[in-house]
């Protein structure tokens, strides 16, 4: 396997994780978007209380713009579109942990697809998890 499939693996495995311990079920693409010709596949599923997240996970530095192409936008949107849920772009900023983005409010580019010009623009995880469900507690909480 090629480093930076290592890499992104280890990226998708690591957000899960954290996705986990917040209390979501999350389900990892097996192939994550690439080799699905008639379907497309996010990186990440996470569930909680109803709520569907569709989730493309990226790795960048610090300071860089970061391009989701029209393709996988299209995908995102049609699988978000049937499974009644909300797409994210997770960011993996090294050095810097994560930020969520919703789709939505993301710049759109002049081929279709859309661009994040500020990674630490998003929210974090945990930040998010307070935005979707205020007053939740973490599953932690209760062992």
């Amino acid at each position: 396997m090629p480093a930076w499939k290592k890499r992104a693996a280890q990226a998708e495995n690591e957000l899960a994780n954290l996705l986990w311990e917040l209390g979501y079920a999350v389900v990892r693409g097996p192939s994550s978007g690439s080799g699905t010709r008639r379907r497309f596949q996010p990186d990440l599923i996470a569930v909680k209380a109803g709520r569907v997240l569709v989730i493309e996970v990226k790795t960048c530095d610090p300071e860089s713009t970061v391009y989701v192409p029209r393709g996988q936008v299209e995908g995102l949107r049609e699988f978000a579109r049937r499974a009644g849920g909300a797409v994210f772009i997770a960011l993996k900023i090294r050095g810097h942990g994560w930020r969520l983005h919703r789709l939505e409010d993301l710049e759109s580019t002049r081929g279709g697809g859309v661009k994040v010009r500020d990674p630490f623009s998003g929210v974090k995880p945990r930040e998010l998890d307070e935005i979707l469900f205020p007053g939740s507690r973490r599953i932690t909480e209760f062992l």
